[in-house]
């Protein structure tokens, strides 16, 4: 375990604050921020803080309120508020990516090996290799692959040439 990467703080997705505070922000989100009128976020967090002191609770912070903003899904925010292009540019496209002939397109993935590599001698951890493949679309079949202990880069992306 001591190898195993950790990201350090809070864990993602814990919350600080009580029940009543972020039903609060929740509320005044809904009801304020996404409408049409498309208010700020400036002006989103004075209505929240101001419901907060009201109902005699400490007032939340400006970065835990664009926190919950940013958790809200685009799609979802740009639909309440009537931003129309934002609509469409995160709808998905129907439609199928093909090719009609083998390697007319060949796609690159990089991704990171699930193994540690060892030094020979000292036993001592190296690292985890990257390996890139590059697909045929139309045979769905591998071409070539690279795999190298450097981040993926555009020498790794050129040493996978079928």
């Amino acid at each position: 375990m001591s190898l195993v990467d950790r990201k350090r703080g809070r864990p993602e997705g814990h919350r600080v604050l009580d029940d009543k505070r972020e039903e609060i922000i929740r509320t005044t989100i809904n009801r304020h921020y996404l409408t049409r009128n498309r208010p700020t976020v400036s002006q989103l967090v004075r209505d929240v803080q101001t419901n907060c002191i009201s109902a005699g609770l400490k007032r939340p912070h400006r970065r835990t309120i664009k926190a919950r903003l940013e958790e809200i899904e685009l799609q979802r925010r740009a639909k309440r508020r009537g931003e129309t292009e934002i609509v469409k540019q995160t709808q998905a496209v129907p439609g199928v990516f093909a090719a009609s002939r083998p390697l007319q397109v060949v796609q690159v993935d990089h991704t990171k090996a699930d193994i540690f590599v060892v030094d020979e001698e000292t036993r001592q951890p190296i690292g985890r290799p990257w390996l890139t493949l590059a697909m045929d679309v139309c045979g769905r079949m591998v071409t070539g692959f690279y795999l190298t202990m450097d981040a993926p880069s555009r020498l790794s992306t050129r040493g996978v040439a079928p």
